[in-house]
């Protein structure tokens, strides 16, 4: 029992801060400018980059033909999910964007089965965000009879500024 009771104490005095020595005084700091170029290190060469570009899609010269009146009337008529692109991706970012984007729109034999944007004309890098909504929503807001156009691609236009 009393190794019990002496193990503690013997503990508590080892661990006693005045036992200790006292710590250095700071170390003194270096300032003295160095030529880091002059520096030997032991590290190996970089590797080859071993990255390679992709291939450029080659576009053939057909041109896609403006969208028909009945298309139109549909985007015109849903312009309401494209306000909302607009105002909720760019204008939030910068409220100064203004541009344009033309889509390509794949009219199906169901009606739209694919739209995107083909390309932009944004003041600013926050236009890309707009596209990306744009890309997401539009085949699924554009909603026309399957016989009212018939199938095929066609450009739409769209523009927008601040209000």
């Amino acid at each position: 029992m009393r190794r019990i009771v002496l193990l503690p104490a013997v503990l508590l005095l080892c661990a006693c801060p005045s036992d200790k020595k006292s710590a250095p005084a700071a170390l003194a700091q270096d300032t003295m400018p160095v030529n880091l170029s002059d520096v030997k290190t032991d590290i190996p060469p970089a590797a080859p980059d071993t990255f390679t570009a992709p291939k450029p899609v080659v576009r053939t010269s057909t041109k896609i033909p403006n969208a028909p009146p009945a298309l139109l009337e549909v985007v015109q008529r849903e312009q309401a999910f494209s306000k909302f692109c607009y105002q909720e991706f760019g204008e939030k970012a910068d409220p100064s964007l203004a541009g344009g984007v033309a889509m390509v729109v794949t009219v199906g034999g169901e009606g739209v089965s694919e739209a995107h944007v083909q390309a932009d004309s944004w003041s600013s890098k926050a236009g890309k965000q707009v596209n990306g909504c744009l890309n997401d929503k539009a085949a699924r807001a554009w909603k026309i009879p399957s016989d009212a156009v018939k199938p095929g691609q066609y450009v739409v236009q769209l523009a927008f500024r601040p209000s």
